[in-house]
């Protein structure tokens, strides 16, 4: 035990993030994340409970409250399933520091699981709260008691226990009996190819439904072929929702049964197949090296500036994991808007729409859609949050080449930009078009969406140069528990709930759009002088701090 917990408080730390040693940075980096934590994710998972409340509400009416409960359970189970395929192989296969672990006389079973909770702990503290919101809403709509909701903690905390064993079972299978996955990027690639077909499959499948009706999840209990699944593949779902409406023992003690069960299985299957498959394991690429003359003679001499913007988007475009996390999420986007519209406005075609584009109040509300996606995309890519995070052990290289902080900074703030410019506009301006908006409202919308990007743009990039997340052996782990992504999600959506309340009740207040786009013009502008200011100001010595450490 004394081995397992010591590991465990080791992989733990080696998946966080390093600690701010200056005390004024460390107290303002402290104040943003309690900021984000009470004002933004606090009220983010009482919403789910209070939406998963309202759903059960509606569909106790027709006697399907437990079916809602069960449906977000597996939902959720689904999720961490495929999100977290990558971390376990990664960390069980992949990690530099195994080389150092396994020659110390620990047995296998307790380093696999110490990975484990490590991977656990790290990855399912959002998970832990959802469900438990989902559980609270739940027992709200149902009438439960409160020593319902006490009686199924346990089972909140472990419910992601079994979908995260599958991630480890499969992977040592998959690494002991084929010769498919050799390397980091094969691992990538695959787990990437994984998340992208459930993201779209939910995409599809959201976009089928008209309206918000309950009709469809009757016919899914009417068709018992899709909660079968659901049974067979996390059969503690059913056993802990028993424990929470029945207040079954039996269950209950067959809940923790099951878990200890599958905990075995995997610990068996570790001390039999892990050390045989990591010491098997090339990890090196086998691709070919280029002729080193050849190489030569392919090089170009350029800028300084064209130089270091083409390694930024190198290293986002090639990187399967940056290219996942920060460049596709701003071409598939309009997709969830589409469900939005499907859902909630499908009533309103684009015969209606072109009939409003006249209608000073219509504008508005293309306004606060402009604004909305304008503010929240650069926070969600994460392109500038994470911008000197994505070094790494790079870091050195950032402090050798002959290129100032500031420039390298600046050049990190265009790229973030550019990007995230092109993955608005390139959708809103067809759309513009297509309702045939004057060329001059089409222009004053982008100025709009031009100022709101630069500025998440230049706050990602400052927040990241106080205590960038240099310390990780794999690209995902520098996006995953990277505080300053949440610190700029939180304050992009802060913005979002400030100024777009404001557009939205100056609109209901019949305020003309061109005095509303004259307020949004000003105020963004003048936060965005603030905003290079204070970067030209703290990002240089943000960073000659960091060569310290």
């Amino acid at each position: 035990m004394n081995q397992y917990n010591s590991l465990t408080k080791v992989f733990i730390k080696s998946l966080g993030m390093s600690e701010i040693h200056d005390k004024r940075k460390k107290i303002f980096f402290n104040i943003l994340l309690s900021l984000v934590l009470f004002f933004i994710f606090i009220p983010f998972v009482f919403l789910c409970g209070l939406f998963v409340k309202e759903l059960t509400t509606v569909f106790e009416s027709a006697g399907l409250g437990i079916l809602c409960l069960k449906f977000v359970c597996g939902l959720i189970c689904v999720f961490t399933f495929f999100f977290n395929f990558q971390v376990i192989l990664s960390q069980f296969y992949f990690n530099e520091d195994l080389e150092n672990i396994l020659s110390l006389p620990i047995k296998s079973e307790i380093i696999l699981a110490a990975r484990f909770t490590a991977c656990f702990i790290a990855e399912n503290i959002m998970q832990f709260l959802l469900i438990f919101a989902s559980v609270v809403g739940f027992s709200i709509a149902v009438n439960l008691n409160m020593f319902n909701v006490l009686l199924s903690l346990i089972g909140i905390i472990t419910l992601p226990i079994i979908p995260m064993l599958y991630c480890a079972i499969i992977s040592m299978l998959i690494m002991n009996f084929t010769k498919l996955i050799k390397n980091k990027e094969i691992v990538r690639k695959i787990s990437i190819f994984f998340v992208l077909l459930l993201l779209l499959l939910f995409a599809f499948s959201m976009s089928k439904l008209q309206a918000f009706d309950i009709n469809p999840f009757i016919f899914i209990k009417d068709n018992e072929n899709f909660f079968k699944i659901i049974n067979i593949v996390f059969p503690h779902i059913n056993l802990f929702i028993d424990v929470l409406v029945n207040k079954s023992l039996i269950s209950f003690l067959l809940y923790f049964i099951l878990q200890f069960a599958f905990i075995g299985l995997f610990l068996i299957i570790g001390n039999l197949l892990y050390l045989d498959s990591v010491y098997s394991l090339n990890s090196k690429n086998n691709t070919s090296k280029k002729n080193i003359s050849k190489l030569i003679n392919s090089m170009k001499q350029n800028s300084i500036f064209k130089s270091y913007i083409i390694k930024e988007f190198k290293l986002l475009f090639r990187s399967p994991v940056f290219f996942i996390n920060c460049i596709f999420v701003n071409f598939v986007w309009p997709f969830f808007i589409y469900i939005v519209y499907k859902i909630c406005f499908s009533n309103m075609t684009l015969d209606i729409l072109r009939s409003k584009v006249n209608d000073s109040s219509f504008i508005t509300l293309i306004l606060l859609f402009v604004f909305g996606v304008s503010i929240l995309l650069p926070a969600l890519n994460s392109i500038a949050s994470s911008s000197f995070s994505r070094e790494g052990a790079n870091f050195s290289f950032m402090k050798s080449i002959p290129v100032n902080y500031e420039e390298q900074a600046f050049i990190k703030v265009l790229v973030s930009f550019i990007i995230t410019f092109v993955g608005v506009n390139i959708f809103t301006i067809p759309f513009y078009l297509i309702l045939g908006l004057d060329f001059l409202v089409i222009l004053e919308l982008v100025i709009v969406s031009v100022l709101v990007i630069l500025l998440m743009s230049y706050f990602g990039v400052f927040v990241d140069s106080i205590q960038p997340k240099l310390i990780w052996e794999d690209e995902a782990n520098s996006l995953r528990e990277n505080y300053n992504t949440f610190i700029v999600m939180g304050f992009a959506l802060l913005l979002f709930i400030v100024f777009g309340g404001i557009i939205y009740y100056l609109y209901h207040l019949g305020v003309s759009f061109n005095l509303i786009l004259s307020v949004i013009l000003s105020l963004f502008t003048l936060f965005n002088i603030i905003m290079i200011f204070i970067s030209k100001k703290y990002v240089n010595s943000n960073l000659i701090e960091q060569e310290e450490f």
